[in-house]
């Protein structure tokens, strides 16, 4: 009786001891206070600003994106933009000194083209690395509509009328063409605000693609660049120099820097 009892006692000492060398502890994720926690990825909204620069022009822009899932993102897109002629340049004539220096103008300029945009897109992203200063790569791609305005350029031209004094502001018409096209009668641009009470608005459609590259993944500041092309549609021919094709589309490439907050 009592070699049965301790070999029971043995063969339960044993299965407790492999029992106990077999079990491991379990591996907890993301402790408080670990460097090992992905941080960031609780991070569903994102608003960024910025500046853009392209081989037509500049522009300001806003974007706010909200997570679809890791992977992908849906960006809501909004831009303040300027374009010009790639013939545009700027010019001063020398023989306006003894006046007040004169701003350049831009010969042969007709209308100032601006535009503001809106617009939906994505972001998907293509790779990351997770480190403590994170690094993300994403294609960002959006389209919508534009509405593009069209204001009278207009210059600073010599007058012989003394009671408007030695100088006044013409814009282009059939009726204005021989002094406005008359370099030696050029003084200088007019403020840029003079002929906002012309503008036109024409309606007009636009897309971009580009790689978004975001230095910041992990922290709660949005630091990124892009580069891409874009491209606008509008309704009608997009009159902005007089000697020159004008065409109602326009194709450029583009460079932008941004700054935001994620939370």
């Amino acid at each position: 009786m009592l070699s049965l009892l301790g070999s029971a006692c043995y063969l339960h000492a044993q299965d407790t001891s492999s029992v106990q060398k077999n079990t491991s502890n379990p591996v907890i994720l993301n402790k408080p206070g670990s460097s090992n926690k992905l941080k960031g990825l609780s991070y569903e909204h994102e608003f960024s600003m910025g500046a853009k620069a392209s081989t037509l022009g500049w522009a300001v822009f806003g974007d706010y994106t909200k997570d679809i899932d890791l992977d992908k993102k849906r960006v809501a897109y909004f831009e303040l933009e300027f374009l010009k002629n790639p013939k545009e340049t700027k010019r001063v004539n020398e023989f306006t000194v003894g006046y007040t220096p004169p701003k350049p103008f831009i010969y042969g300029k007709q209308n100032t083209f601006f535009n503001f945009k809106a617009a939906i897109g994505e972001k998907r992203m293509i790779g990351q690395k997770a480190e403590k200063s994170g690094f993300q790569i994403a294609a960002n791609y959006a389209g919508g509509l534009s509405a593009g305005f069209v204001k009278p350029y207009y210059l600073a031209v010599f007058t012989s009328d003394i009671s408007t004094g030695p100088t006044e502001n013409v814009s282009y018409t059939p009726e204005t063409a021989s002094i406005f096209m008359d370099y030696t009668s050029i003084y200088g641009a007019s403020g840029f605000s003079t002929g906002f009470n012309e503008i036109t608005v024409v309606p007009g459609i636009f897309g971009k693609v580009g790689m978004n590259f975001d230095w910041a993944t992990y922290d709660d500041f949005v630091k990124a660049a892009e580069a891409g092309i874009g491209a606008e549609l509008y309704l009608k021919e997009i009159p902005i120099m007089i000697l020159e094709n004008n065409k109602p589309y326009f194709v450029y490439l583009y460079l932008s820097l941004q700054f935001g907050k994620k939370w």
